[in-house]
């Protein structure tokens, strides 16, 4: 399936909307979707979600992904402008290489993914580098190095034979005093009664359908086993630093540091607000919205929007102590949007991170005459 075979939601009012407010951040990006991309087919299978909604999470998660490497980036180099090449290792079909590509100038950027239609999607949509990956680290043959190798929801997919091998194959990839940055689910993720004293816990089923579950599926682990993990690969050279929550707010970030070192001060990353809808209800044709919502520790609490299309209808402002859990509530009139209209509610921090806490349509909770 060709470039030409994707599909663009820009077709979509509600994600038109949505995409005018995105790039008035970022600039222009490439906005086309591969009809096979898995990150998009889940988001899409999620319950009531439609085709508009999960095209706005789409780029929601990879715009929020590509602010974070930005942070790190900016930390050690000073900008993307500094660095010679970024590889985006497990690229998938591009949710965040189509940000990358605009950040650095698109033949700085190479991908790499098991996928080979997904290479050919992102080198002729965005016109970045690529490659076939494989998923035996020792065959995967690349006779390059990068300033920044990034690893997204990567490590998160292994289980524990493949994950030291994998880590030491991508960190040889690093360039001297570059960046492997990775994420990973936290064992914290899981009950306690589900927790595994060898620090990692697989499960053989994921949103893909395409690989060996055996090989990719679904794995938590906790700080101790990336640590352990990251000094059999580096033997004590280089820097570790750890980010609960720091890539998307769900998965554990960690950014390791390829000697020499740098001197700047400590690396910070900020996340978008933690939050959720934890009531709802719609009665004499009114909706009735409910949730709570976090910054970080060092903050006040965020801002809450109420979002439709380009406007936002009602706003409710943080205040309060630092690091205090606040809650939100939004009232409407059913009649204030319609049914099939994308509604969001977003919280902002201090610092400008967003993050979606409510993303869907009216249409599946009104009764048949109203809908």
């Amino acid at each position: 399936m060709s470039a030409e075979a994707a599909f663009d939601p820009r077709r979509h009012k509600d994600v038109s909307c949505y995409l005018r407010r995105l790039q008035r951040t970022v600039g222009a990006f490439d906005t086309r979707i591969h009809a096979a991309d898995e990150m998009y087919r889940y988001d899409l299978s999620l319950p009531y979600r439609t085709p508009e909604a999960a095209a706005i999470s789409y780029f929601h998660v990879g715009h929020s992904i590509f602010r974070t490497v930005e942070q790190i980036v900016t930390w050690r180099f000073g900008g993307f402008g500094a660095i010679r090449d970024l590889l985006d290792f497990a690229s998938g079909y591009g949710r965040v290489t189509r940000f990358l590509a605009g950040a650095l100038s698109p033949r700085r950027v190479f991908v790499a993914d098991v996928d080979s239609e997904a290479v050919r999607f992102q080198t002729g949509a965005f016109g970045v580098r690529g490659a076939s990956s494989v998923s035996d680290p020792s065959a995967f043959e690349l006779d390059a190095s990068f300033d920044v190798v990034l690893a997204s929801s990567f490590f998160s997919h292994l289980p524990e034979e493949r994950f030291e091998p994998w880590l030491a194959r991508l960190h040889a990839l690093v360039a001297p005093g570059g960046l492997l940055i990775f994420s990973v689910h936290g064992m914290r993720l899981l009950g306690s009664s589900e927790t595994d004293a060898s620090g990692i816990v697989y499960r053989p089923t994921s949103e893909t359908t395409r690989l060996d579950p055996l090989e990719y599926g679904t794995s938590y682990v906790s700080p101790e086993f990336v640590r352990s993990a990251v000094g059999g690969v580096t033997e004590g050279e280089g820097r570790l630093f750890e980010f609960p929550f720091g890539l998307g707010s769900l998965q554990d970030l960690y950014v390791l540091v390829r000697p020499p070192l740098p001197t700047r001060k400590e690396l910070e990353v900020h996340r978008a607000p933690l939050g959720a809808l934890d009531r709802s209800a719609i009665e004499g044709g009114s909706v009735s919205l409910e949730g709570w919502a976090e910054g970080e520790r060092d903050e006040r609490p965020p801002d809450v929007s109420l979002l439709h299309g380009d406007s936002v209808a009602d706003l409710s402002a943080g205040f309060g102590a630092r690091g205090e859990r606040r809650r939100w509530r939004f009232d409407f009139p059913v009649s204030a949007v319609s049914p099939d209209e994308v509604v969001r509610i977003e919280a902002e921090s201090a610092r400008g991170h967003s993050g979606i806490l409510v993303l869907g349509t009216l249409g599946p909770y009104l009764p048949p005459a109203a809908a």
